[in-house]
């Protein structure tokens, strides 16, 4: 199950367990209206339920921190990689220019030459 769809169900429990709570009736008395059975006091059962969804809801917080900070490291990691490729490319790309330069200037100097012995 992704982390969506498990945020959803919690989203969901809790809301349910709102519900129950805020009608201040117990869930298992239809007979009896709220002003009869007084504020509503949750059961072990309701008490376990909601310990169990504060850990989930623990647990899902922790997944998604985790995710999170891998993500990070992730994301620096390519970071630092494709700074290391440009550098290299960059340099590689400077190599060559220099070398066509240093080229160019040897034909032009060549071409001089060439220039002056024809012309002298």
């Amino acid at each position: 199950m992704n982390v969506e769809a498990e945020i959803l169900d919690l989203k969901r429990r809790v809301e349910a367990l709102e519900t129950i709570l805020r009608s201040g009736s117990d869930p298992g008395r239809s007979d009896l209206v709220p002003a009869q059975t007084g504020p509503y006091m949750p059961d072990s059962e309701t008490s376990i339920g909601l310990a169990e969804l504060k850990a989930e809801i623990a647990d899902v917080r922790t997944e998604t921190s985790q995710d999170f900070e891998a993500l990070i490291v992730e994301i620096a990691g390519f970071r630092a990689q494709t700074n290391e490729h440009f550098k290299s490319t960059q340099s590689e790309i400077m190599e060559k220019f220099d070398s066509l330069r240093c080229e160019m200037i040897d034909l032009a100097l060549r071409l001089d030459r060439l220039l002056e012995i024809n012309g002298a």
